[in-house]
């Protein structure tokens, strides 16, 4: 910068300044790039763009959608211009963005017309027999976890947890996030307890069982008599 320009025989710093007085300021609204494309959503509410599937909401089914492609976003917008849900843009052959929650949260409110949706024979088939033996409670706050263990991870991990909790035995919701969330957290490793050498030591403690046998057989004889 302290150097003279090779021509007009300036400081490069006195220009730059020169420069600057006369620069304009940027736009305080950027400017949005993208391309924009109308689609129409199919059964399963999703909309092709590029040769590419993204997923939208249960409740676009069938209906027209914007969509706003930038060269990283997919975003996707409903006929008034709201934005319903944006994806990373998919490059490459075949390939689908899914995402799950929109269609948990509004099966969670409908639980019953869970079997009848065309998304239902999507999931997984572990998670459409666990759901297909489930009552209404159990089945609507099993979806609320389920949408809540998608959210945190992805589809393939919550599936697992229901995987792992069933082959356990158990299938209630509890259990089904406790094994989630043990899956997905680190084990804490507690440091080993000292005691003082004040601590009184505790005399070893037995059972004698021959005391209980002797109860019973006082209770036996009493019944006789």
């Amino acid at each position: 910068m302290q150097r003279k320009h090779y021509k007009k025989g300036k400081l490069i710093a006195d220009l730059f300044a020169e420069d600057l007085a006369v620069m304009h300021n940027l736009p305080e609204t950027p400017f949005e790039i993208g391309r924009y494309e109308k689609v129409k959503a199919d059964k399963y509410a999703k909309v092709r763009f590029d040769n590419k599937q993204y997923s939208t909401s249960p409740i676009f089914a069938g209906k027209q959608l914007w969509i706003r492609a930038t060269a990283q976003e997919i975003i996707v917008m409903d006929e008034d211009w709201h934005e319903v849900i944006r994806h990373q843009r998919l490059y490459g052959k075949k390939q689908e963005a899914m995402n799950w929650v929109p269609y948990l949260q509004l099966m969670a409110k409908r639980p019953t017309a869970l079997k009848y949706t065309t998304f239902f024979h999507q999931l997984p088939e572990i998670l459409q027999e666990y759901f297909a033996q489930c009552y209404y409670p159990q089945k609507k706050a099993s979806l609320n976890i389920l949408r809540k263990m998608v959210e945190e991870t992805d589809l393939e991990t919550a599936t697992s947890a229901f995987e792992q909790a069933l082959d356990q035995g158990v299938s209630d919701p509890d259990s089904i996030w406790l094994t989630f969330y043990r899956m997905n957290n680190p084990t804490i490793e507690l440091p080993e307890l000292t005691l003082k050498e004040s601590t009184p030591q505790l005399p070893a403690f037995t059972t004698d069982t021959a005391l209980y046998d002797l109860l019973l057989m006082k209770g036996a004889v009493s019944c006789k008599k």
